[in-house]
């Protein structure tokens, strides 16, 4: 696939990069998974019991989601960084 070439008066635009996409995603996934063994290791300290299915739940969704909003993160900042609109490259002061 090639690119169309940038306008004479435009910086050429940054190229969308998956691969780190991805990886941002595996930082997010371990990060739930972080939690998940926190959660799991103070619930094993408690006298609180957990089911099995309800285990299972955990240790499949907070790593899912960590996995989803790492990506969606990322996705989202390579288009902004990307957007020829000035609105997204402006300075905003606090």
């Amino acid at each position: 696939m090639t690119r169309p070439p940038a306008l004479p008066d435009q910086p050429p635009r940054p190229r969308f990069r998956g691969g780190r996409i991805l990886v941002v995603g595996l930082v997010g996934s371990a990060l739930g998974l972080v939690g998940v063994l926190l959660l799991q290791r103070i619930v094993d300290r408690t006298p609180a019991e957990m089911t099995a299915s309800a285990q299972f739940w955990l240790r499949v969704l907070l790593p899912g989601f960590g996995l989803l909003a790492g990506m969606a993160i990322e996705a989202v900042r390579q288009l902004q960084v990307a957007s020829p609109e000035a609105e997204y490259h402006r300075r905003h002061l606090r």
